[in-house]
């Protein structure tokens, strides 16, 4: 994913270009193939959450194509795991975290995004899922640029933080001061 320049040095991208054209790519892989691409990261992370089994998982709800894990969570669920979906407090702050299970009601933050409607306690998880637009090798994630996850990870320092995307998202770029590297990624097999 990097661009050479007349020097025959190789340039990496950046953020906002790499970001927008990693959306693309997600956006325009058809609705079917995401759908087996969903299901092979759903084996993973099942396996993977079962072996370790968290107290609590913070999870998330799917947003502009982003892995559909939907099933595996009620699946956990099931399985006894206790599950916690962020929120947004405000610009700048660390995500905070509700108890959530499959099935609860249901609202709508500003960004659109659904949140449990019984938001009124929240809990600490020991391992966050975390979808990521970006990857790369050093297992730094690449989001929607706001920082959400990487003030939650600061203030959070000894949870297991597990990225979850498409093979596509694999990509190359320079880690900030600010970015905080996953404990692991999970990807489909291409």
């Amino acid at each position: 994913m990097t661009q050479p320049l007349d020097s025959g040095k190789e340039q990496i991208p950046e953020r906002p270009a790499l970001r927008r054209n990693l959306l693309r790519l997600r956006k325009e892989s058809s609705p079917q193939q995401r759908q087996q691409w969903d299901q092979d990261i759903s084996q993973q992370v099942s396996a993977i959450i079962r072996e370790m089994q968290p107290h609590r998982l913070a999870v998330y709800w799917p947003i502009q194509a982003e892995p559909d894990l939907q099933l595996c969570y009620q699946e956990l669920h099931h399985a006894g795991i206790e599950l916690a979906l962020p929120l947004v407090i405000a610009k700048g702050q660390a995500l905070r975290f509700v108890k959530w299970a499959p099935g609860d009601a249901m609202d709508t933050d500003d960004f659109g995004i659904p949140i449990p409607h019984r938001r009124d306690t929240y809990v600490a998880p020991d391992t966050l899922l975390i979808p990521c637009v970006g990857f790369n090798q050093q297992k730094y994630r690449l989001g929607y640029g706001g920082g959400f996850y990487d003030r939650s990870l600061a203030e959070l320092p000894h949870v297991t933080s597990i990225g979850v995307a498409y093979h596509l998202a694999a990509c190359d770029f320079k880690a900030e001061e600010h970015d905080i590297a996953l404990s692991r990624i999970i990807c489909n097999h291409p």
